[in-house]
């Protein structure tokens, strides 16, 4: 079996923060995010999640929060919580992105703002290549961490 994510989102807001402004403005994405473990069972592990988007120079800035359900054996959950990633980004915060990143996209679309890319957190440094403001550190077993 492999560990499987189920994300519910809970909480999405989107603000065009400049007028003149389009999809294909040229920006840098900012950002903020927090994972924190919320519970913790047998095969599982529930994760709440937020991810903050802000664009210099400003034109959108997009929030989506809510949570993520693991489950899986205990050393799949352990896996996808370390942080395999050069920058300490925990495998389950990359798959979260992956999954809430439609929604994003979605609302970028609709506000005609510029999209951020579907790797952003991957990236050593956002599409104009300025690093990222913010990432979450790895995430030890059992406890939480925040941003």
């Amino acid at each position: 079996m492999t560990a499987q994510i189920e994300v519910d989102l809970k909480n999405v807001e989107a603000t065009r923060t400049a007028e003149g402004v389009n999809e294909d403005t040229d920006v840098t994405f900012s950002v903020n995010s927090s994972l924190n473990e919320e519970d913790r069972g047998h095969g599982f592990i529930t994760l709440k999640f937020s991810i903050s988007l802000d664009t210099e120079p400003s034109a959108a800035r997009l929030f989506v929060a809510g949570t993520a359900s693991v489950t899986g054996t205990e050393d799949e959950i352990d896996e996808l919580l370390a942080a395999k990633e050069r920058d300490g980004t925990p495998t389950a915060f990359m798959k979260v992105y992956q999954k809430v990143y439609p929604a994003v996209y979605l609302l970028c679309g609709s506000l005609h703002v510029p999209y951020p890319g579907p790797g952003l957190l991957r990236q050593n440094g956002v599409e104009t290549g300025e690093p990222m403001v913010a990432d979450p550190p790895a995430m030890p077993k059992r406890m939480s961490i925040s941003q």
